[in-house]
Order: structure tokens, then sequence, then C-alpha cells
């Protein structure tokens, strides 16, 4: 290969890589990521077709095929799969130090969700404040009430004054200071390590009496880095029978064949053909989730003197692909929980035909409707005040 051309591919290449990076660490994920890539690489075989020759054209003209059909099967997919698409304000989320994505700005940001079939599953507003958490209206200063999670508790699918937090703050009539620093696609690894590099530390040290973490057994395959939107997440692993940090679940899939196996996983064919048959989770990912949750806690109490409350949601919530395998049950969950130390209360379900035409899951979406919120926010509050006496509480 003459030194002209061979500059040429070394400089497609290299402008390739470039934008593959960009791809992957600052757009935020949905499931056109993969297809984005598969471009990228598709415009370097055909640029390769147009200026080699002989064998080498060849090789480009039979890699070009490949990754147009390994596109064609992503798109049709897409199709048959009929999930819906969510989107979010251009740069309004960014992965952002060691917990993943967030919100990266303070403002409003528009979210909207669109099925298959171009019905609006829902069409919201979330306000983040200069602290990039989800706003709550509630005191500004006293007793400190902070809730963690994933999008259950950040409230996706709602507006503002229909989340879990803001329903707990109006049911306890606005005496607390309460936090929402659930974060869609979190899990009790962000919980941990939020609490260890002190993410919070404005706002925790500030009269904290109580950590709220609405957890589920799905959990488990976000702390052992199963599921495919863990890749930035923080990774723990058990070392004399405690979890330590280990950087992100990336690192733990790093190299050419890691970085493979990540995006075929992130693959829309992937999600409609293989996922389904992907082993449940196992006996080492309910210890380490346990684990991880035990140790959030004993951090929480150490460093921010205030106790957690697990509020803990049955996997008959989930989809058939979350459910617990014969070797488990909630119960003994709960019960592995209970005696790693923390304060375990099943969060109850209540009877669909006691609220006639009000959804308590959004339809088309499976998140909590406000409705369900607010019976949840129910619950919590009479736990809060029964099991730790917060009626006594005084700034």
């Amino acid at each position: 290969m003459e030194r002209s051309l061979l500059l040429k591919t070394l400089a497609a290449v290299a402008l390739a890589g470039v934008a593959i990076y960009g791809v992957l660490n600052f757009v935020q994920p949905s499931r056109y990521i993969v297809l984005l890539v598969v471009a990228i690489i598709f415009a370097v075989f055909v640029y390769f077709i147009a200026i080699f020759r002989g064998r080498w054209r060849d090789m480009a003209l039979l890699c070009a095929t490949l990754t147009f059909g390994f596109g064609v099967i992503e798109i049709v997919s897409l199709h048959l799969g009929g999930f819906a698409t969510t989107y979010k304000d251009r740069g309004s989320w960014a992965r952002v130090g060691e917990l993943g994505w967030r919100p990266a700005r303070p403002g409003p940001i528009h979210e909207k969700k669109i099925a298959a079939n171009g019905d609006v599953v829902y069409d919201v507003v979330n306000t983040i404040d200069d602290k990039l958490t989800r706003v709550v209206e509630s005191a500004p200063d006293g007793p400190t009430v902070a809730f963690f999670g994933d999008s259950m508790t950040f409230g996706a699918g709602l507006n503002d004054n229909e989340t879990l937090p803001q329903a707990f703050a109006d049911l306890t009539d606005r005496r607390f200071r309460v936090l929402n620093l659930a974060v869609t696609a979190y899990g009790p690894q962000q919980f941990l390590r939020a609490l260890e590099i002190g993410e919070h530390d404005a706002l925790l040290k500030k009269d904290s009496r109580l950590f709220i973490m609405l957890t589920a057994p799905w959990h488990a395959g976000r702390t052992s880095c199963k599921e495919r939107n863990q890749w930035y997440a923080p990774r723990y692993v058990m070392q004399d029978g405690a979890p330590v940090y280990r950087g992100a679940c990336s690192e733990a899939a790093s190299g050419l064949f890691g970085t493979a196996r990540a995006l075929l996983r992130s693959t829309e064919m992937f999600h409609y053909f293989f996922e389904s048959r992907e082993p449940p989770i196992d006996e080492a990912d309910i210890d380490l989730y346990v684990a991880v949750l035990g140790k959030a806690a004993a951090t929480a109490r150490e460093k921010y003197g205030a106790p957690t409350l697990i509020m803990y949601l049955p996997d008959f919530l989930a989809t058939d692909r979350y459910r617990l395998g014969p070797a488990y049950g909630n119960e003994q969950i709960m019960q592995k929980l209970r005696a790693a130390g923390l304060h375990v209360v099943e969060a109850k379900l209540p009877n669909p035909a006691d609220y006639p035409g009000q959804p308590l899951f959004i339809p088309g979406d499976g998140h909590p409707t406000g409705l369900l919120d607010r019976i949840w926010a129910g619950q919590i509050r009479d736990v809060v005040m029964k099991d730790f006496d917060a009626a006594s509480w005084r700034p």
C-alpha cells in the first residue's frame, strides 16, 4: 500500500474512532446509539471502497455489505420489538463523575415518550435545581429526608408534582426538607458510591434524619453490572465478605472484545431475540446486592448520622424478565436484607378495583402513576412516623 493511501486509511480510522468515542461518551444513551456507530463504520468502509483497488477494495466491499446487513437487522428488530422511544432535551443529560448518566444542567427538561405506533405515552417536564437534583417543594430548612433510587423514585413519566418524594412531602404537610436524589437507571451501587465520595454532601450534611431507598430484586442485575444500561455505573466486587469499589462497570469489560460485547448487548436485535434467554440473577448477584445496600446504610449512619429505610418492591411488579427464579422469593430476599441490619418494609400494591378508571402504572410504560406514588408515599409516611418517631423531630 503506497504511503499516501496508508495515510488516508489511518486518518479515516482515526476519525471514525474519535466519532465512535464521542457517540459512546457524549451522546445520551438511546435505542439508536448502535445504529449511529454502525453508520460511522459503514461510512468508513464506503470510503475505503472509493480509494482502494484490487483485493483491498473487495475486502472493503465485503465489510461494508456485512455492516449494512447488520444495520438492516437492527432496524428490523426495532420495528418487530415495538419498543417505545424516550426523548429528552438535547444536552440535558450527560455522563457526570463516577455515578454515570444524570441531569447535566438546572432548569426544566422536556421528556417525551413515543410508542412504536406513534402514540404519545407521556409528555412531561422534569425540573432540575441548581444541585442537579429533581425539584421537590418542601420545607427549605428543618429535618432532612433524602430519597434515593431509580426512575420509579425520580418520577419518570411524571410531572414534578406527582413524584414519590413530592407526594411524601405533601402528605407530611411539608414539615420536612425532602430531597429527590434518585436518577433514572440508578441502583444501589450509585446510592453507596454517592455517599462514599460525598456527592451530595452540600445537601446531606444539613440535619439529615432519614435516607429512603426504593429498591427491587431486579436491582441485583445492576449491582452485578449485568444490565446493559450500567456501562458507566460504579462497579463493586466482594472482597473479604464486603463490597469494594472497582471503577466503572465498563472497566470489567475493557479492551476490544469487551467493548464489542457491550455494543452487541446494546443492540435491539439482542434485546428482541436473545435478552429473554439470558440466565436470571443468581445467588452471587443477590449477595452482592444485599451487601451493597448494607454498606450504604452503614455509611449513611457513620457519615451522616441517618438511618436508612428500605422500601422493597416485590418482583411481580416487573416484567417476566425481571421475575425471580424458583430458588428465590421476595420473602427470602427481604430476610437477607434484614439480616444485614437493614430496616425493610414491603411496598404494598393496592387493589386496582378500588381505583376504577385510574391506572396505577403508566399505560405503555410501566412506571408508577402519580396515584400509585401517592399511595406508596402514604405507606412510607406511616412507617416513618411509627418506626422512626418522626413526629418528635425538631430542627
